[in-house]
């Protein structure tokens, strides 16, 4: 074989790798800038914290906590079917958040990054969702001491996405 058909398979190759790589820096992009968006609740700007801290605001005062020892709230997340169409995976979750603490959670912030993939805009229910976060919607009560909030969505593929608790209004 010559020299000239070893450097056709070596370009070939090389091509290939080049998209592989824009495509995977392509993502890494679109996770960050997921990550590194910010959401606002209360005076607590999702951003004030570092990363395992929850931004926390109680009567207009707002301080960061450490997520480890934020025990007054609890997200459970739960596969509730999933399924096949045109060889596309969908999955059905449904997301309970839970109040343990001794006042009413009027809202909360729960961010996500690039593992959330909806599979339209109709795909999210109960709940408000803009640029990488969901909120309680702004016709409810909050969740009062002891009780519960759920809400759905259906995602592309069979993994379960990130949500991490971002800032917590009381």
């Amino acid at each position: 074989m010559s020299h000239a058909y070893y450097l056709s398979i070596l370009s070939f190759f090389l091509n290939k790798m080049k998209i592989a790589l824009f495509s995977l820096l392509l993502v890494a992009l679109t996770c960050l800038s997921a990550v590194n968006s910010t959401f606002v609740v209360g005076t607590c700007d999702s951003s004030k914290c570092g990363a395992g801290q929850v931004c926390i605001c109680e009567g207009g005062v707002s301080h960061c906590v450490l997520l480890d020892q934020c025990h007054d709230v609890a997200i459970v997340q739960t596969i509730e079917h999933s399924w096949v169409e045109n060889g596309q995976s969908f999955t059905l979750y449904r997301v309970h958040v839970f109040n343990y603490g001794p006042r009413t959670l009027k809202n909360i912030a729960i961010q996500t990054d690039c593992t959330l993939d909806p599979r339209d805009q109709n795909s999210v229910w109960n709940i408000e969702y803009h640029n990488g976060f969901f909120s309680l919607p702004s016709y409810g009560q909050g969740i009062a001491t002891g009780k519960e909030f759920v809400f759905g969505y259906i995602d592309r593929g069979m993994r379960s996405p990130n949500l991490f608790i971002r800032a917590l209004q009381y």
